[in-house]
């Protein structure tokens, strides 16, 4: 019984997951990256996967990581102690000095950078004990950069009450795992009310027609102008299927003139000149 984290590319798995589902087996990905649960021996996974990838007729390379634990971007992830369960942890990168979630860039708000890795931590920590670990760290890590402990802490208590944890009085330790577990069932359900925001976003911006605003004539003929398109729109296209729910959205335009450097002699068009830019 053993993990594997595997590097592979968008296609080549879909035979190796039946495998595993065929097994029970564990498989996750995340684009490009895989990591893999497995229950038989180093050989047999080999050859199942050899089987599966066709690993040596590939244009793409495929790595292989094997052991009790593997890396899984800035995320360790085990079995503990050996008993079939996975726990998981932060992994630091021995050759960078700084909390994952930390820009060595100071943020313009300070709160939002402590919050991140606060949450980021409870995401990663899978029990009590790794989760104190990870906030004893966060609180050396935030005092060498100089902030103070009367704001790490008040800061850490607000991240609590965010997600209804008890107020701590004279330890910001948690009471026990019933209250670890809360915590993170709360970061969860708010992970998976972003992703539900983000995929309204994006089912938004797919019946959203942008276009450039007319340039050089007043405000009031402007407003008169975008009335008259809505309404011809409306007229032509509001009761079509494929239209009827297309929101118009009108993008300025730069008023910033070409400069002489701006014109094309044999390079490409700077990124501000490029009507992508503008959007």
């Amino acid at each position: 019984m053993f993990l594997t984290f595997i590097n592979v590319f968008y296609g080549q798995h879909r035979d190796l997951v039946k495998s595993l589902k065929e097994k029970n087996a564990f498989f996750g990905r995340y684009r490009e990256q895989a990591i893999v649960t497995w229950h038989g021996s180093e050989g047999h996974f080999r050859t199942l996967l050899k089987k599966s990838i066709d690993i040596e007729h590939t244009q793409n390379p495929v790595t292989i990581s094997i052991g009790s634990k593997v890396h899984f971007h800035d995320l360790e992830i085990s079995y503990k102690n050996n008993n079939g369960i996975l726990e998981s942890k932060i992994y630091y990168d021995p050759a960078i000095d700084t909390l994952p979630n930390v820009s060595d860039t100071p943020m313009e708000n300070q709160s939002k950078q402590l919050y991140a890795v606060l949450y980021r931590a409870v995401r990663c920590a899978s029990d009590i004990e790794k989760f104190h670990h990870e906030l004893c760290h966060i609180q050396v890590s935030f005092l060498r950069w100089g902030f103070t402990p009367e704001f790490i802490d008040s800061n850490i208590e607000r991240f609590y009450q965010e997600f209804d944890v008890q107020e701590k009085f004279f330890s910001l330790f948690l009471n026990d795992d019933d209250e670890y577990n809360h915590l993170r069932q709360r970061i969860i359900q708010d992970v998976d009310e972003q992703m539900k925001l983000k995929q309204q976003r994006e089912g938004q911006k797919k019946y959203t027609l942008f276009l450039p605003s007319p340039r050089f004539i007043d405000q009031e003929m402007l407003d008169i102008f975008k009335q008259g398109f809505q309404d011809l729109w409306k007229k032509y296209f509001g009761n079509e299927s494929q239209t009827k729910y297309i929101q118009i959205k009108w993008i300025q335009r730069t008023s910033i003139p070409p400069a002489k450097s701006d014109f094309l002699v044999n390079k490409r068009p700077p990124l501000r000149c490029h009507p992508i830019h503008h959007l």
